[in-house]
């Protein structure tokens, strides 16, 4: 693996400095096909996969592309950067996590701090000319990607037993966090009334209907 590939994952923003102060390509380097995980893929995407939100800002100002996608037969699958970023985003939100004692059944995953971080460097990367409008190799949309990822720590719905309750509490943090990446999307220029041929033409709020998700999906 590259040099630069390696202090990006690592987070050594000082390093990762002085190597484009130097040598400023190094802004646009693509990995190698090992290890694979990585292959063909751009430092801004590695950067905001591991989180390396300050060595991202230094990536877009030396010139990363904003709209960098790999090859669209990579596996499991291609995404921008954006896409990248919205992952990071919605992860590092504050949703709850399980401790398994009665007396205080659930935690915040992650700080204010940590989402504010993440949610900042995804405007920062909408900012500096990300095309929201991009999609991934399997044709998801920034709102999709958004939207995916949010079921994943937001309380389950039941679609064939509506009357089950998730016994997970859906708190206003995350309501909070969730809102503004969904808000900071649309206003860039997502579209929520776009249909998917792939969901029998319906927008992402038919199709998830009575989802906990569907409140960040409608205007």
């Amino acid at each position: 693996m590259r040099a630069v590939f390696t202090e990006i994952i690592d987070g050594d923003v000082e390093a990762v400095r002085r190597r484009l102060e130097g040598k400023p390509a190094e802004a646009t380097a693509l990995a190698a096909k090992t290890p694979k995980k990585y292959a063909g893929q751009s430092t801004l995407q590695v950067a905001y996969r591991h989180g390396q939100f300050e060595i991202a800002a230094l990536l877009l100002e030396a010139g990363a592309d904003p709209n960098f996608i790999e090859h669209s037969e990579r596996e499991p699958w291609a995404m921008p950067v954006l896409h990248h970023a919205i992952m990071a985003a919605v992860q590092r939100s504050r949703w709850l996590a399980p401790t398994w004692r009665e007396e205080d059944p659930w935690r915040f995953r992650n700080t204010a701090e940590r989402a504010d971080d993440a949610f900042a460097a995804l405007e920062h990367l909408l900012d500096s000319g990300a095309d929201v409008g991009v999609t991934d190799s399997y044709g998801n949309t920034s709102l999709a990607r958004a939207t995916l990822d949010a079921r994943q720590i937001l309380p389950s719905y039941h679609h064939n037993d509506p009357d089950w309750v998730d016994p997970k509490p859906l708190n206003p943090e995350l309501v909070e966090d969730l809102r503004r990446i969904f808000d900071t999307l649309v206003s860039h220029g997502a579209d929520l009334d776009h249909v998917d041929p792939r969901s029998g033409d319906k927008t992402l709020a038919d199709f998830y209907g009575p989802e906990p998700v569907t409140q960040f999906l409608r205007a």
